[in-house]
C-alpha cells in the first residue's frame, strides 16, 4: 500500500515539472555572458591575443577562439577580444592575418558540420578545421613572394603549433569557466590552466619595475602555487612546460627552463 502511495506523489511531482517546463519560455540569459569568470576568460582572450612566437607569428588567437566554440562558450566577445589584441600586438597585417583564418575557420565550421562528444571538453571536434584555416592563409602568402622551402616548413610549423595549442586550451578553460562551481579538475586541466595563464601574463613583458620583469615574476608564482596546491611532480611538470614555451615564445637561453623547474615546490612546507 505504501509503495502505491509513493508511486503515485513520484508521479505527479514527475507531471508537475513537465507542465513547468512547457510552461517555461526560451529567454536570453545576459548574465552568462558577463559573470565574473566570463570576463577573466575574456580579459585572458585579450592577453593571449597579444604574444606571439618570435615576435612574427601569432597562434593563439585562433587557437583561444576555436577552444572556446569547442566547449559552446559565448565566442562573440571573445572574438572581438582576440582581433583587438592582434591589433594592438601585430598590426594591420597580424590583425589581417587572424581574420582571414578566423574567416576560413567559420566558414569550414559552416560547411562541415563537426563531430559532437558531450562527454568532454572538448564537446566540438574542430582541430582539423584550425589546422587547415591555419595552414591555408600561412602557406598562401607563398603565392605573392618567392617559394622558399623555409617558408613551408615554417608554414606547417606555425599550424601544427596552432593545433596544439587548440589542444591545451580546449582542455583547460573549463578551469576558467569552471572555478568554484567544479570542484575538482585533472592534472591536465591543471596543467593547461597555468599554461594559459602563463601565455597571458607574458603580455606584460614590456612592464618591468626596477628592473624587475613583472611577467616573469607572475609566472614563477603560477608554479609555486601549482607545487603548493598539488606537489612536487605537478609543480615541477609545470614549472618545465611553462619555462620550455616561454623561452620559445621570448626566444631566452635554456637556462629559463632550468629556474621555472628549480621554483617548484620550495613554499609547499610554508604554512
Amino acid at each position: 500500500m505504501f509503495q502505491n502511495i509513493i508511486d503515485e506523489e513520484i508521479k505527479e511531482n514527475q507531471e508537475f515539472d513537465t507542465e513547468s517546463d512547457n510552461n517555461k519560455k526560451p529567454k536570453f540569459n545576459f548574465k552568462g555572458l558577463f559573470s565574473v569568470s566570463d570576463f577573466i576568460l575574456y580579459a585572458i582572450s585579450f592577453m593571449v591575443s597579444m604574444v606571439g612566437i618570435g615576435g612574427e607569428y601569432a597562434p593563439f588567437s585562433l587557437a583561444i577562439f576555436a577552444a572556446v566554440c569547442s566547449n559552446k562558450m559565448p565566442a562573440v566577445i571573445v572574438y572581438v577580444a582576440t582581433c583587438l589584441g592582434t591589433l594592438i600586438g601585430f598590426g594591420i597585417s597580424g590583425f589581417l592575418n587572424y581574420f582571414l583564418m578566423s574567416l576560413i575557420f567559420i566558414v569550414l565550421i559552416l560547411m562541415f558540420r563537426p563531430k559532437i562528444q558531450e562527454d568532454r571538453n572538448e564537446k566540438q571536434k574542430l582541430g582539423i578545421y584550425v589546422l587547415i584555416s591555419s595552414f591555408v592563409v600561412q602557406a598562401g602568402k607563398m603565392l605573392f613572394t618567392m617559394f622558399l622551402v623555409y617558408d613551408l616548413l615554417a608554414s606547417i610549423v606555425i599550424s601544427l603549433a596552432t593545433y596544439i595549442f587548440y589542444k591545451i586550451f580546449s582542455n583547460s578553460i573549463i578551469v576558467i569557466s569552471g572555478y568554484g562551481i567544479k570542484k575538482a579538475f585533472t592534472v591536465e586541466e591543471v596543467m593547461g590552466a597555468s599554461l594559459l595563464l602563463s601565455i597571458a601574463v607574458y603580455s606584460l613583458h614590456p612592464l618591468v619595475i626596477f628592473g624587475l620583469s613583472i611577467s616573469n615574476i607572475l609566472s614563477i608564482m603560477i608554479v609555486l602555487f601549482l607545487g603548493w596546491k598539488n606537489g612536487m611532480l605537478i609543480g615541477a611538470t609545470s614549472g618545465i612546460t611553462i619555462g620550455m614555451v616561454l623561452g620559445i615564445i621570448a626566444d631566452s637561453s635554456p637556462v629559463l627552463v632550468a629556474s621555472y623547474a628549480i621554483s617548484r615546490n620550495d613554499s609547499r612546507n610554508i604554512k
